[in-house]
């Protein structure tokens, strides 16, 4: 039978679980977005979000915080909170970083990434090294890791398609000093940080995924599916909203993304 006190190892949660059916999604929150809106968090729970009229930041209340116009950046792919006072903006569209403190002031040049040998970059995500950034170059089939300040430092995972058959890529994390990518229609590649490949998980139309330390989280059609690192095993939970396409996990809630907003859920054991 499987064990939900394993579950509560995976999401480091005090309050024990009996079986599966107890488990209930509790709604805590929703921030409305306008439709084909991009958005991201920070581990303080601040949401940013951009679309064609600018970027806005709110705090965990969802109180509107700052907002900022910046039009000549081109349309948001992505906003990476590098740490409390360093944002990057990716502009896939101008194929550019550029960079706002915690207002969402800027604070310095734009970087082209053509200058860092990228040639057409669709995909960033944040490495646990400090200041440095993972960079899809789609034209060379590439991961490139760069850094962020002078010290121009490189790392590249060459030939996604020639070497793994991956046919596209829509995700790429790094969590607990692994890089995951997420084909949608194969699965998930699990590399080390030194670009050798730990383990593909098969898993066609995958959505997303989020990691903590104990667990991978799979958004899969109308399932969210969690996946022990210790024991392997996986559990399933029907999603609480429809239209999903893409999440995070912050301090022990979930933030599912549609097209109406941000939904704050907790996974709770039924009273």
């Amino acid at each position: 039978m499987r064990s939900w006190i394993l579950l509560v190892v995976v999401f480091s949660w005090s309050i024990g679980f009996g079986q599966s059916d107890s488990l209930v999604w509790k709604k805590a929150g929703l921030l409305k977005m306008d439709v084909g809106s991009t958005w991201s968090m920070d581990v303080l729970e601040n949401y940013y979000v951009g679309n064609g009229n600018g970027i806005q930041k709110f705090d965990s209340t969802r109180t509107l915080k700052f907002k900022q116009s910046y039009k000549s950046l081109g349309n948001m792919t992505a906003l990476v909170p590098i740490n409390s006072m360093k944002l990057v903006h990716f502009s896939e569209e101008q194929q550019t970083l550029c960079y706002f403190d915690n207002t969402l002031a800027t604070t310095e040049s734009c970087l082209e990434l053509s200058d860092k040998g990228i040639i057409n970059a669709s995909l960033v995500c944040k490495s646990n090294q400090p200041n440095k950034l993972w960079i899809l170059d789609n034209v060379n089939s590439t991961l490139v890791l760069i850094s962020l300040d002078a010290s121009g430092q490189r790392q590249e995972i060459k030939n996604l398609r020639g070497i793994l058959n991956v046919e596209s890529v829509s995700q790429i994390i790094e969590r607990n000093n692994q890089l995951m990518l997420v084909d949608p229609k194969k699965g998930i590649y699990i590399f080390d940080l030194y670009g050798s490949l730990l383990e593909f998980i098969e898993r066609p139309a995958i959505i997303a995924i989020e990691a903590n330390e104990n667990a991978l989280f799979m958004l899969q059609g109308d399932e969210l599916i969690i996946r022990s690192f210790v024991s392997l095993e996986e559990w399933k939970t029907i999603l609480p909203i429809s239209g999903t396409d893409s999440f995070v996990f912050v301090k022990n809630h979930f933030f599912f993304g549609n097209e109406e907003g941000v939904h704050k859920f907790a996974l709770q054991k039924s009273e």
